[in-house]
């Protein structure tokens, strides 16, 4: 019971926090990268990008490493 009370507890911070940092973080930025441009879209949007890519690309390796340390 205590448990599930606190990950809804996490999980309403987290939420409060989102969007905290959507309403915080609205102007339009463009980002360059080697000349290549991307459409304007607010900071928000690229800040929960960056990180559900950082958490795709870590669960990746994470998944990568676990099956090389079962082959050994």
């Amino acid at each position: 019971m205590i448990a599930r009370s606190l990950r809804l507890l996490i999980l309403l911070i987290l939420v409060v926090l989102s969007w905290l940092l959507a309403f915080g973080n609205n102007q339009a930025i463009t980002l360059t990268f080697l000349g290549w441009m991307t459409p304007a879209l607010p900071l928000f949007v690229w800040l929960v990008l960056a990180v559900f890519l950082g958490i795709l690309i870590g669960l990746v390796f994470g998944r990568l490493a676990g099956r090389k340390a079962v082959r050994k």
